[in-house]
């Protein structure tokens, strides 16, 4: 248990390190979840639960001063109490979003409280010309304020807090976790719409719109058709090899990705050429 709660920590703590890298996504619950399965021994259950709390979250982005709630603490501790507990992604959805929603609070008195010291250091040493010493200031900034504090939280309330959450867990009625059981199946389609509603705006529409008609970067789309192929024949191996069971599925997978990439080479079929060789470099 406790090497499990420290490599969470670890976990918790690296995939913050966005702000040193630049955005990558690996801070996402499909990343965090399966990476919280990897170190239970359930990499099944942690993808499962990745994805689903990854379509919840699907619009928790930070855009200027627009804070969602914490998608790392939220998909990692979610996803760990889930699978500790043996329960799934009813009790994953259940606990994700107050704990994102709790640690939001502990990051904004860390940022307003303890950043602006390292941002002043910073600009103390831009005013010398020391800019090795304002890389300093970022990196200690950031790791002090941004990454330990999730891993230490993470670590100590998974070690902490999975007995406690047994004992919660089995007090909750049959009936709230039947009801848990049903929130699970739409909670995701909510986070889809949530989206869709952000996306599909009166302002926004016209340049939604735009993106799809612009002619002149439409040579840049053709490499992320093939990847769509590629994505499509992956979920073919998971039926052939017994992971995936849903036909449907793969059958309507298959198809729309198909169907992308005969209309690009049918009506775009030079540039779509052009493109691969320029990206793949052959």
């Amino acid at each position: 248990m406790l090497v499990q709660a420290i490599l969470i920590g670890l976990i918790a703590m690296f995939v913050t390190f966005e702000w040193m890298f630049g955005t990558n996504l690996g801070s996402r619950p499909i990343i965090t979840g399966m990476l919280v399965g990897l170190v239970m021994g359930d990499l099944k259950t942690g993808i499962i639960l990745g994805a689903t709390l990854e379509m919840v979250f699907i619009g928790s982005i930070t855009l200027g001063a627009a804070v969602p709630p914490d998608v790392i603490t939220g998909g990692v501790l979610g996803a760990a109490f889930a699978i500790s507990t043996g329960k799934g992604a009813d009790v994953a959805l259940a606990l994700a979003f107050p704990i994102a929603t709790l640690y939001l609070v502990v990051d904004n008195v860390l940022t307003l409280g303890i950043l602006p010291f390292f941002l002043h250091k910073a600009d103390n040493y831009i005013e010398k010309g020391d800019f090795k010493g304002m890389e300093r200031m970022h990196i200690l900034g950031g790791f002090v304020v941004k990454s330990l504090p999730r891993g230490i939280i993470c670590a100590v309330a998974f070690y902490l807090g999975t007995p406690v959450m047994n004992r919660v867990l089995e007090a909750i009625p049959e009936f709230v976790q039947n009801g848990l059981v049903a929130a699970a199946g739409f909670i995701p389609a909510l986070g889809i719409a949530l989206l869709a509603q952000m996306i599909l705006s009166k302002k926004t529409m016209v340049y939604f719109i735009l993106g799809f008609v612009d002619r002149k970067h439409q040579t840049d789309y053709g490499i992320y058709f093939l990847l769509t192929i590629i994505a499509t024949v992956l979920v073919v191996m998971l039926v052939c090899v017994g992971v995936m069971h849903n036909t449907m599925l793969v059958t309507v997978t298959t198809g729309i990705g198909v169907l992308l990439l005969l209309a690009k080479i049918i009506f775009q079929g030079k540039t779509f050429l052009s493109e691969l060789s320029r990206r793949l470099h052959v």
